[in-house]
């Protein structure tokens, strides 16, 4: 949704930029369709550390997952242009070059292109707090608005389906290496949610062998093993 213009103000674009996020959707998607019907984007983000909170987001990429599958003509990468690039040492984790990240898309277009692409549909992650606060940080920062999607966290869907294996997958390669899954490429934003998009498929098919038919059945049982682990 659009922060309502009494309690804050949007930051000022250009008029074919704020046409874009006037065009937004405001409702997040029907969580009541079956999950092999529900369009999921599936989000990953390089960033110049770990703080979510303040380091500066560097490229996003995003596939969708579209009746069942990926769909491989439905995708994102976008890098956001960097005033100054990171150190040598952070560019050694993320692999994004100096001249990649000042060569990037001005950061509001960017945050434009990857909301556009995701729409209403509920987004994905692989430990999914860290890519949710930055997105939703940047889109207050450069658009004033803070999306209503619900997200959906890999890493705490598949130890709930694959309980015998969850003492040795932790991490997502372990959980790739354990259903088998070979990816073309890791460590990359639009490469990993492609990686994390493949185990998303596997765990809808568990989730449907379990009787989980619908996105909102799987979201209230993942809200039932926040509230247990808590008390």
């Amino acid at each position: 949704m659009i922060w309502p213009f009494g309690r804050r103000s949007l930051p000022p674009l250009d008029p074919a930029s704020d046409a874009r996020r006037a065009a937004l959707p405001r409702d997040a998607a029907d969580l009541r369709q079956p999950l092999a019907a529900m369009r999921w984007v599936v989000v990953d983000v390089e960033t110049g550390g770990l703080d979510a909170q303040r380091d500066p987001l560097l490229a996003i990429g995003a596939v969708a997952i579209e009746q069942g599958r990926v769909a491989l003509g439905a995708s994102l990468e976008v890098g956001l242009a960097q005033a100054e690039s990171t150190a040598a040492a952070n560019i050694l984790i993320h692999g994004i070059s100096g001249s990649e990240q000042r060569a990037g898309q001005v950061p509001h277009q960017a945050l434009l292109a990857w909301l556009e692409f995701a729409g209403s549909a509920p987004r994905v992650a692989f430990h999914a707090a860290f890519d949710q606060t930055v997105l939703q940080r940047e889109a207050r920062a450069q658009l004033g608005v803070a999306p209503n999607a619900p997200w959906f966290d890999a890493a705490v869907v598949a130890p709930l389906l694959f309980p015998d294996a969850a003492p040795r997958c932790q991490q997502l390669d372990q959980w790739l290496e354990h259903f088998g899954i070979t990816v073309y490429a890791r460590h990359g934003a639009l490469a990993d949610a492609y990686a994390t998009a493949e185990l998303w498929l596997v765990l809808l098919a568990a989730a449907e062998r379990e009787n989980i038919r619908t996105a909102h059945q799987l979201q209230r049982l993942l809200r039932a093993r926040r509230w247990l682990s808590a008390n």
